[in-house]
C-alpha cells in the first residue's frame, strides 16, 4: 500500500535533516502541512529515533512552512536535550578510553557514536549506549569498570552492561553473538580479521573506529538480526544511507558482496541500498529491486510493534515471532524456519542436513533419542494447559536454522 502524505514528508524532512536530500518546500498552500499533521510527524520522529535529525530539516524550510510555535518550541527543546546528552556520553567515552589507555587496553567504538561523524551535525544522532569492543581484553575491561564504580547492569555471553556516570556501556566480548549459530561466528571472525588487516581509524585519542569495509558489513548484520525479530526503525536505514554517502569509496565492495550472498544477507543489503537511494536520497549506485518488495519492505520499516509490557502477551509476541514474521525470514533473508521445544543447540539432523551449532551447556543431558524427544514434546504440549506459573516456566525456544556454504575469506 502507498505510504500516506504525513510519512512521505516526514521521510523527506529525515533526507533533508540528514544532508541526503533538499529541503521539502511547499510550492502551492494546498500542500501545507497542517498542525495536526505536525504532531503526527513529531510522534514519528520521536518513535523512529530521529527527532534531532528531522528537527535540522525543519530548519531549512521557509517561516512559514515551519510547523505551530508550541511545537517548534518542543522539538528545539528536544533536540537540545539530545544535544547534551551527546556531549555528556562523549566526554564518558573520553574518560573510559584514557582509563584503559592506562592499562594497555585498546578501544574500539561499535555503532552509535562512531556512526554520528557520518551526519552533518554528530551531536543530533540519537545514541542509546556506548558500545566498545577491547580485541579481545573485556574480562580485564570488566574489571576495570569495576575498579571505577561502574555498576553491573546485564551480563550475558556476548556483552556485558554497565551504568557509568549516568551512562550505560555494553562491553563486547565479541563483536557478534558467536552463540547464536554459524553464521555469527563465521562473520565473527571474517569482521577480526577485517580489523587486523585494515586496521582502524582515529576518533579521539584512545577511541578508534572500524574500517569502512566493517562497518558495511556489521551494520547490515545488526540491522538483520533485527529485522528478523523486532523489526528495524528509520534510523538504522539512515545510518545506512549516511554511512554509504560517505564511505562508499572505501568499501571493498567484492567482498562485501560476496559475504552478503554466502549468509544469504545479499537481498536484505540490496533493500536497504535501494532504500537508501530512493526513499532518503543516497548519491550512491543503487541496486535493481522489485518495485512491491521494496515497497513492502519500507512498510515493515515504518511499522512500529512494540513489544507488550505484561508477560503474558510478551510471552506470545515472542514464540509467534517466525510466523508473524514470516516474509521477512522467507522473502527477505530466505531463511529455513525450524521450532523445536525444549531442545538444545547442539549438533543434530535436520531433515538429513547436518547444522552445525554452538557448544552445549555444562551439565547439560546428553540427546534424547527420536522416541524419547517426541515423548518430551508431547508432554510439554500437554503442560499447557497447567497454571500460569508452570506456563512461564516452559523452556520454549526458537531456532532459526541457516544452512550455508562455508567458505575461507582471503584478505
Amino acid at each position: 500500500m502507498p505510504l500516506d502524505k504525513d510519512t512521505l514528508y516526514f521521510i523527506r524532512l529525515v533526507s533533508s535533516g540528514a544532508g541526503l536530500g533538499a529541503a521539502p518546500v511547499s510550492d502551492t498552500a494546498g500542500t501545507a502541512v497542517t498542525p495536526g499533521s505536525w504532531e503526527r510527524i513529531y510522534r514519528m520522529a520521536a518513535d523512529h529515533g530521529l527527532s534531532a535529525v528531522v528537527w535540522d530539516g525543519i530548519c531549512r524550510l521557509p517561516a512559514a512552512q515551519q510547523p505551530p510555535r508550541e511545537t517548534r518550541i518542543r522539538w528545539a527543546l528536544s533536540a537540545e536535550k539530545l544535544e547534551e546528552r551527546y556531549r555528556h556520553q562523549q566526554q564518558t567515552a573520553s574518560k573510559l578510553a584514557a582509563r584503559f589507555s592506562e592499562e594497555g587496553l585498546r578501544m574500539l567504538l561499535l555503532k552509535g557514536l562512531g556512526l554520528s561523524r557520518d551526519y552533518p551535525i554528530p551531536e543530533h544522532r540519537e545514541c542509546g549506549d556506548i558500545d566498545i569492543y577491547l580485541y579481545g581484553q573485556s574480562d580485564k575491561g570488566d574489571r576495570i569498570l569495576h575498579e571505577i564504580g561502574a555498576h553491573l547492569y546485564f551480563d550475558v555471553p556476548k556483552h556485558s552492561e554497565y551504568v557509568w556516570d549516568g551512562v550505560l556501556i555494553e562491553n563486547h566480548r565479541t563483536i557478534l553473538n558467536v552463540r547464536r549459530n554459524r553464521t555469527e561466528r563465521e562473520l565473527n571472525a571474517l569482521l577480526v580479521r577485517l580489523l587486523e588487516k585494515d586496521g582502524t581509524h582515529g576518533l579521539a585519542p584512545g577511541i578508534q573506529t572500524p574500517p569502512a569495509t566493517f562497518n558495511a558489513i556489521f551494520l547490515i548484520r545488526h540491522a538483520a538480526v533485527h529485522f528478523q525479530k523486532e523489526g528495524i526503525v528509520l534510523r538504522h536505514l539512515c545510518d545506512w544511507a549516511c554511512f554509504l554517502t560517505r564511505h562508499w569509496d572505501e568499501i571493498d565492495h567484492a567482498l562485501f558482496r560476496t559475504a552478503m550472498e554466502d549468509y544469504r544477507m545479499d537481498r536484505f543489503a540490496d533493500l536497504m541500498t535501494a532504500a537508501a537511494v530512493e526513499y532518503l536520497g543516497a548519491e550512491v549506485p543503487g541496486p535493481e529491486c522489485e518495485a512491491g518488495m521494496l515497497g513492502r519492505f519500507m512498510e515493515e520499516v515504518l511499522t512500529l510493534s512494540p513489544m507488550p509490557d505484561k508477560p503474558l502477551p510478551r510471552l506470545f509476541r515472542k514464540l509467534s515471532g517466525p510466523y508473524r514474521n514470516r516474509w521477512r525470514l522467507r522473502e527477505v533473508l530466505r531463511m529455513e524456519i525450524l521450532l523445536r521445544y525444549g531442545a538444545r543447540p547442539v549438533e543434530r539432523e535436520i531433515h538429513g542436513i547436518q547444522v552445525a551449532a554452538g557448544r552445549r551447556r555444562r551439565n547439560s543431558r546428553p540427546n534424547p533419542s527420536p522416541e524419547k524427544a517426541g515423548r518430551e514434546r508431547r508432554k510439554n504440549s500437554l503442560s499447557l494447559g497447567k497454571s500460569l506459573p508452570d506456563i512461564l516456566d516452559l523452556k520454549i525456544k526458537s531456532y532459526i536454522c541457516i544452512v550455508i556454504q562455508r567458505k575461507v575469506y582471503a584478505i
